[in-house]
């Protein structure tokens, strides 16, 4: 649990390079909430502290006319929401109370490379007064999008994401993570990636929504297993998405 007395607290990202909301650098903005549950009208919700970052971009080169129209599929034109443009997280900020130290992780898609979307994490420490602990961009040079991901972190301080993947010639939208242990280097995701399953066919037209929402969870049962839920499709249709849940652990968890 958090010290007593603890707010809540809440993440956005702001990206310099994204016009319309003119950030002044790249930054990851935490917002303290309290709670007073006997006199509501004396709750308050305000920024702590905008915690500059290294880079990141969240505009990608999407369809002109149509900012949803962005991730590549097989064997269709029809193209996915890259979510990035969205200027925030795509899944609640992780809390661990480590008893040294505290610790948020979170996630956001982004333009890893030219054409390429990859997934930004961040690990934020104290979040009293946040600092960035360690950040990265998961994006093997593979051509393979990476997006719409969610990020947890166990109990030992292993660090998983979870997301989908496309390409437009030969990787249908399916499920994959990736993670690294507490011993790791620093911005590195060095445990690699796994697949939770493979997609089989495509999303076709009209819509190029994609799910808006993962959900990477640490079981309460061990604090080591992680359960990730998303969707992918086994066939290509208009609307016939399926969703997959699975589990996994980093070894030697506690």
């Amino acid at each position: 649990m958090p010290p007593p007395g603890s707010p809540a607290y809440f993440a956005g990202s702001m990206d310099s390079g994204y016009g319309p909301d003119g950030a002044p650098f790249d930054a990851l903005n935490v917002f303290e909430m309290k709670v007073d549950w006997a006199k509501p009208a004396a709750s308050t919700f305000g920024l702590t502290k905008s915690v500059p970052t290294a880079d990141f971009d969240t505009v990608f080169p999407c369809t002109p006319g149509n900012a949803r129209a962005c991730i590549d599929q097989p064997d269709t034109t029809n193209k996915l929401d890259v979510l990035s443009y969205r200027q925030r997280p795509t899944w609640r900020l992780a809390y661990r109370n480590f008893g040294t130290h505290e610790s948020l992780v979170t996630n956001q898609s982004v333009e890893a490379r030219p054409g390429q979307a990859g997934m930004r994490w961040w690990e934020l420490r104290d979040p009293s007064d946040p600092v960035l602990h360690q950040e990265g961009t998961y994006a093997p040079d593979d051509g393979v999008h990476r997006w719409m991901g969610s990020a947890a972190i166990d109990e030992s301080g292993n660090i998983a994401v979870g997301y989908s993947v496309s390409n437009g010639s030969d990787v249908y939208p399916g499920i994959r993570y990736a993670g690294r242990l507490a011993s790791d280097p620093r911005g590195e995701l060095s445990q690699g990636e796994a697949t939770l399953i493979d997609g089989s066919g495509s999303q076709l037209g009209p819509s190029n929504r994609w799910g808006d929402y993962t959900s990477l969870n640490v079981d309460p049962a061990d604090d080591c297993t992680f359960w990730y839920v998303n969707q992918y499709y086994e066939t290509s249709s208009s609307r016939g998405w399926q969703t997959r849940m699975g589990a996994f652990r980093f070894p030697g968890c506690r």
